[in-house]
């Protein structure tokens, strides 16, 4: 499937994997938590919703800062506000 994609969008592998892929699959997980939260499960909404936020910080934050060493950059995981 991804390599039918590939040829017809005329889009790069690695474009699909690092970009396309998780926002596709982050969508499906806030649709999950959407639909089980309207079905009153809350802690399964929940649950859901942090899980995937926990996914996301624990991939974007580490990934800024190896593209920031990539491109000279001084971005560390120091989060003070001031």
């Amino acid at each position: 499937a991804i390599e039918g994609t590939i040829e017809s969008w005329g889009l790069n592998q690695e474009f699909i994997g690092v970009i396309l892929l998780p926002i596709i699959g982050n969508a499906a997980e806030h649709y999950t938590a959407i639909s089980v939260a309207l079905m009153d499960k809350m802690d399964l909404a929940i649950g859901v919703a942090v899980g995937s936020s926990c996914q996301m910080a624990l991939l974007v934050a580490p990934f800024t800062v190896l593209v920031g060493y990539a491109f000279d950059k001084d971005m560390n995981l120091d989060f003070h506000s001031f």
